[in-house]
């Protein structure tokens, strides 16, 4: 079972009839993966391999939940958070650490770079879609 927990009180209203969730893991597996499992899950989700690549993405669509592995090369997951909640179509998006590392291991780096959540990698994805839909709402 995946360890969770929401560090923030940070809510999104989505603007759509559901969620849209970017998840982005360097990992394409895993996170093309995880993508179809939000997708089933009555989620808009999209998959992208890189910090960059999020940069990019968000330029002509917007997140409101943004699922961010740590370990990534180039640009790990806590200078992608700070670029991230610096643009402004992206500065009130809900991010959510998504990694292997210990919570105590993110979190101290984690909140100031603004995630607001953290769900360790290794469990069902039952965890951090509760976590989406609990800091989500219409």
């Amino acid at each position: 079972m995946a360890r969770c927990g929401i560090w923030t009180n940070r809510s999104v209203k989505f603007a759509g009839n559901i969620p849209a969730v970017l998840v982005v893991d360097d990992n394409e597996s895993l996170g093309g993966a995880l993508t179809a499992v939000l997708g089933q899950s009555a989620m808009d989700a999209r998959f992208v391999a890189s910090g960059i690549q999020a940069m990019e993405c968000t330029r002509h669509w917007v997140p409101d939940v943004i699922v961010l592995d740590i370990n990534m090369p180039r640009h790990d997951g806590f200078s992608t958070a700070r670029v991230l909640r610096r643009l402004s179509p992206t500065h009130g998006a809900v991010i959510l650490a998504f990694t292997a590392l210990d919570e105590h291991e993110v979190q101290a780096r984690g909140v100031p770079a603004g995630f607001d959540g953290y769900c360790q990698k290794g469990g069902t994805p039952d965890d951090l879609i509760g976590m989406i839909h609990a800091m989500t709402h219409t």
